[in-house]
C-alpha cells in the first residue's frame, strides 16, 4: 500500500495506491497527477480500477483524469451518484457489502452515510479505507439533520471490523494514519459515545474552534 500526500491550497488529501503483483487500485485520487502516475509508471504497475469513498471534489479530482488515461472503471455508491448527479466515464455504482472483485482484489464496500448520503468505506484484506467519514481523530464534518445517520455508521463501524483492522482516513489532523480499530476505540472520542443525541451534539458544538477540532 503507498500513500500520496498531496495538497491544492488549503486541502491537504491523502490518497491511496494498493497494489500486489503489478495490479493495482487507486482510493480517491486527488490534486497531483504527476506524483502518482509517476510511482505507476516507475513500479510497471498496471491499474485496474478506482474507488471512489464519496463525490466531494478534493477525492474526486482525479479520477476522470486516470479513468480516461488507463480505461479502467470508477466505483462509487449508487446512493452517492444519485444524491449528487455525480457523472465520470467508465462509471459503476456499488451497494452496501456487495463484494467488489478488480484484478486479484477482493472488496468490501461499507455504505457509512452522515459525511455524505452515501459515504463508502472500502475494506480490502486487513485495510479500511474510510474517505471522510472516520479519522483516526475523530470524525467527517455532517449537517445538523446526518449526524444521526454518522453516529449509526459510528456504530456499525464498531460493531463490524475486527479490533485490528487499519484505518486509512482522507485526511490527518494529528495522528498518523494506518492506526487499528482498537486504538480508535480509546483515542478517539467519537467512539466512545454510545449515545446518538449525545454524540450529535458534541458534533455539531458551536465552541468548537472549527469543523475539524475534535477535543
Amino acid at each position: 500500500m503507498k500513500l500520496f500526500r498531496v495538497s491544492e491550497e488549503q486541502m491537504k488529501n491523502q490518497c491511496y495506491l494498493i497494489y500486489d503483483q503489478q495490479s493495482g487500485i487507486l482510493v480517491d485520487p486527488a490534486w497531483d497527477y504527476e506524483l502518482i502516475n509517476n510511482f505507476l509508471l516507475d513500479h510497471q504497475i498496471e491499474l485496474k480500477g478506482i474507488l471512489l469513498t464519496h463525490s466531494h471534489r478534493d477525492h474526486i479530482n482525479l479520477a476522470p483524469v486516470f479513468a480516461a488515461a488507463y480505461d479502467v472503471p470508477v466505483y462509487m455508491s449508487a446512493i452517492e451518484i444519485e444524491q449528487y448527479n455525480f457523472s465520470c466515464s467508465n462509471l459503476v455504482a456499488v451497494r452496501h457489502l456487495e463484494e467488489l472483485v478488480i484484478g486479484n482484489f477482493h472488496i468490501n464496500p461499507v455504505i457509512t452515510p452522515g459525511h455524505t448520503a452515501g459515504s463508502t468505506c472500502y475494506q480490502i484484506g486487513a485495510h479500511c479505507f474510510t474517505g471522510d467519514t472516520i479519522f483516526i481523530e475523530g470524525v467527517g464534518t455532517c449537517k445538523a439533520e446526518d449526524a444521526g445517520a454518522l453516529f449509526d455508521s459510528v456504530q456499525f463501524f464498531k460493531r463490524y471490523f475486527p479490533k485490528k483492522m487499519l484505518i486509512w482516513p482522507g485526511h490527518s489532523f494529528g495522528y498518523t494514519p494506518g492506526r487499528d480499530l482498537d486504538f480508535l476505540m480509546t483515542n478517539n472520542l467519537y467512539f466512545q459515545i454510545d449515545d446518538k443525541t449525545l454524540f450529535a451534539d458534541f458534533r455539531m458544538r458551536k465552541n468548537r474552534p472549527s469543523a475539524h477540532a475534535f477535543h
